[in-house]
């Protein structure tokens, strides 16, 4: 690399806009181009789960609310208050129905279902809901090996996700992670659990294993591809 003024603004811009301190979590007593391929990486990594993370909660959520409209006999529970959903997820009902108001759209059982975030759906697996689960784990995890098909055993693997998902989604470092392959695996297992048909989607459209396999030999390459965009060379 050629220590260029273009260069030196191209990396003191590049600061400014991700932080410092931000990229010097990429940087590591490294150099700036690496860190910056460590940057380009991270970001075709947490792209790259996006599909099965939508698998997966598209799948969980519509599984879980239609099971608890099942044992409550109430199809559309969510709308309504019932006993068996605490005053915490209570409440977070109550702010998605007001934004939707906000949004002017319909407060409807579609709508609402949608509205509200993966990590709703994940507090239905805490231990307070454990009368809940014997009633409808079967078909929300169908899949799910019946000596390990509990509440509990459900709750730390979805959970698990739930932090990875957090993490790629908004936007953090997860390059590093020692477990990253495996907390990949272990949402693909999840979906496997809850929907076949969404597991053999997730086959197709994954391209995390590839993406991670292949490291960041071609974000080097890409990020001096752009470095050299910006340098005036003779």
């Amino acid at each position: 690399m050629l220590n260029t003024q273009e260069s030196i603004d191209f990396f003191k811009n590049l600061k400014e806009s991700l932080s410092a301190k931000r990229f010097s979590g990429y940087q590591m007593g490294g150099s700036e181009l690496d860190a910056f391929a460590k940057y380009l990486w991270n970001i075709q990594l947490c792209e790259s789960l996006c599909p099965s993370f939508q698998l997966l909660e598209v799948a969980f959520r519509n599984k879980i609310h239609s099971q608890v409209g099942i044992a409550i006999k109430d199809a559309s529970w969510i709308l309504h208050q019932h006993g068996i959903i605490y005053p915490e997820e209570q409440e977070t009902i109550r702010k998605a129905k007001e934004n939707l108001n906000i949004a002017h759209c319909p407060v409807t059982e579609d709508y609402l279902v949608s509205e509200m975030k993966f990590g709703f759906w994940t507090s239905l697996l805490n231990a307070r809901y454990e009368r809940l689960w014997p009633k409808i784990i079967g078909d929300v995890f169908p899949d799910m090996p019946k000596l390990s098909r509990t509440r509990a055993d459900a709750s730390i693997l979805m959970n698990g996700v739930r932090k990875l998902r957090n993490a790629a989604l908004h936007h953090h470092s997860i390059w590093h992670w020692r477990d990253l392959k495996d907390r990949h695996n272990q949402m693909r297992l999840m979906i496997g659990y809850i929907c076949a048909q969404s597991a053999s989607a997730a086959d197709q459209i994954d391209r995390f294993p590839v993406v991670q396999s292949i490291g960041m030999g071609e974000c080097q390459k890409m990020a001096a591809k752009i470095l050299k965009s910006v340098q005036k060379l003779e």
